[in-house]
């Protein structure tokens, strides 16, 4: 997960290297971002920024800002062609957003038919596989806040806790089901103290667009602009460039630092969105199992229950020969697994980790259904 503060470090950049100069506009920007702290220190011993073997994208737009500057182009010009650079950028990282995204959503139908192969034999915990796809969607992501977890478990284990007792103890369920009652009272332990946070992220967020152009639009507009109210993590961090603009007070600046902050704000939306669309699409292949589950009960539900193999000759309905590879329990056991795992990477894919398995007992609940039913 790329900080917020990366991010910033590269809209400074772009915004002092054309009117204060390379080195001043590096050393900005290596006080927020290690990325660029090491490029500062690797400027240090060549004698141009093309000769530097490594830095990413960052390596890139330093070697492009250093020609145009140091050839003498007029600012404004060479502020137009970085920044240009600058949107290609995140135009890219984009992309990689919405590419993680779509693999994520293929690999968790893939995980689904790896899961469904309990029948045959598999271990019904292969659904843990798409826990393993939570670091590719955490690469490409951006933070846009800090939860505090600690109360969301301690909230969590104690609903496992009550599920526990309350299963065991006062409704004396099956073992299986007992684990999908308290996986389902953790989760909603969890959320109790997690969603809470989530929607106060939520409502700032939907206003923060509005509040950032306002607050940088006033610096063009009235003698007594506002700064950004630091709400969000990404106005907190703005805040810094409002006062740059601020204190400069030359209209060509504020007109740049407006430019910049209006690309930062559409990539955000642009990522937020990505996450909010593709991500419930992970949930496909999950409940195309839940269908596919009930439908074998619901054709053959003795066969499954006794695991019996059929030993008649003439046999010819599929459910007969499936009922005879796998039981309930294993078809349960993968069902649970399954809904939980997908939940968390859903969730994550949309927004945090924390969303997912706030919404594990919405995952889980058909399967409470399904037990009740057989």
């Amino acid at each position: 997960m790329t900080s917020i503060k990366e991010y910033i470090a590269d809209l400074i950049f772009v915004i002092k290297a054309p009117e204060d100069g390379i080195d001043l506009a590096v050393g900005e920007a290596s006080r927020l971002s290690r990325s660029w702290f090491r490029l500062s220190m690797l400027l240090n011993v060549v004698a141009t920024p093309w000769l530097l073997r490594r830095g990413g994208y960052r390596r890139e737009l330093l070697a492009y800002a250093h020609s145009f500057v140091t050839s003498g182009t007029d600012p404004d010009i060479a502020f137009m062609a970085i920044l240009n650079k600058l949107n290609n950028v995140l135009s890219n990282k984009l992309q990689w957003v919405n590419a993680s995204l779509t693999a994520v959503i293929v690999l968790s139908i893939m995980t689904g038919v790896l899961a469904f192969m309990v029948i045959l034999g598999a271990p019904p915990i292969v659904g843990l596989i798409n826990l393993l796809y939570i670091p590719l969607i955490h690469y490409y992501q951006v933070e846009l806040v800090k939860y505090d977890y600690i109360k969301p478990i301690i909230g969590g284990s104690a609903g496992l806790s009550i599920g526990l007792v309350v299963s065991l103890l006062l409704l004396r369920l099956p073992g299986l089901m007992t684990a999908a009652v308290s996986i389902i009272t953790f989760g909603i332990g969890f959320a109790a103290l997690y969603m809470p946070q989530f929607l106060k992220f939520a409502k700032d967020y939907v206003g923060m667009y509005s509040r950032v152009s306002k607050s940088f639009g006033e610096l063009l507009l009235v003698h007594d602009p506002k700064p950004p109210t630091p709400r969000t993590l990404v106005e907190r961090e703005l805040v810094q460039l409002w006062d740059y603009a601020y204190s400069r007070g030359s209209r060509d600046v504020v007109e740049r630092v407006n430019m910049v902050v209006d690309s930062f704000m559409n990539f955000i939306r642009q990522v937020v969105r990505s996450g909010f669309v593709y991500g419930p699409f992970i949930a496909v292949s999950y409940a195309l199992m839940v269908v596919l589950v009930a439908m074998l009960l619901a054709l053959h539900a003795p066969a499954l229950a006794s695991s019996a193999v059929s030993s008649a000759s003439g046999i010819s309905s599929a459910a007969s020969i499936i009922s005879g590879l796998a039981n309930t329990n294993a078809l349960f056991t993968m069902l649970i697994v399954l809904g939980a795992s997908t939940s968390i990477i859903v969730g994550k894919a949309m927004h945090s980790i924390g969303l997912g398995v706030s919404m594990i007992p919405l995952f889980l609940a058909p399967i409470i259904a399904l037990m009740g039913w057989v």
